[in-house]
């Protein structure tokens, strides 16, 4: 994104795209006050329960995820989007969206460390989201 947006230019488009009425814009705006008002330090690895938490309302689900989904992308980059694999040791790999990419459209991913082909992977890949550059940008 070339230039930082206002709060409220963030909220306008926002409401542009989802309507100021929808639980979709509820969400939106709610999980944007709540990264705006913690230190970047506390937000490293954030998930959808406590993305649902955070926003204290009640929200369902597939508004949540609607909402997470429109955060990362370019329009209104707030969140950033991030995989990571749990292998059979209990050991916790990030995983590109390359190879997930990979995974997806082949069935199969390959182990980060072992290289071997992993065919049950998606029960072991966990979502999290950072920061996206809205929020990045606004704490420096």
């Amino acid at each position: 994104m070339s230039r930082l947006l206002t709060d409220n230019q963030v909220r306008e488009r926002l409401a542009e795209d989802w309507g100021d009425g929808s639980p979709q814009f509820f969400a939106c705006v709610k999980i944007f006050e709540y990264l705006r008002s913690r230190p970047i330090e506390q937000l490293k690895h954030l998930t959808l329960g406590g993305l649902k938490i955070s926003i204290n309302h009640d929200v369902l689900d597939t508004d949540l995820l609607l909402a997470t989904q429109y955060l990362c992308g370019e329009r209104v980059p707030v969140l950033a989007l991030h995989f990571e694999f749990l292998d059979e040791d209990d050991n916790y790999h990030e995983i590109s969206r390359g190879d997930m990419y990979f995974a997806e459209k082949y069935g199969r991913m390959v182990h980060p460390v072992s290289g071997e082909f992993i065919e049950n992977y998606d029960e072991n890949i966990f979502i999290y989201f950072t920061p996206g550059e809205l929020i990045c940008q606004g704490k420096s």
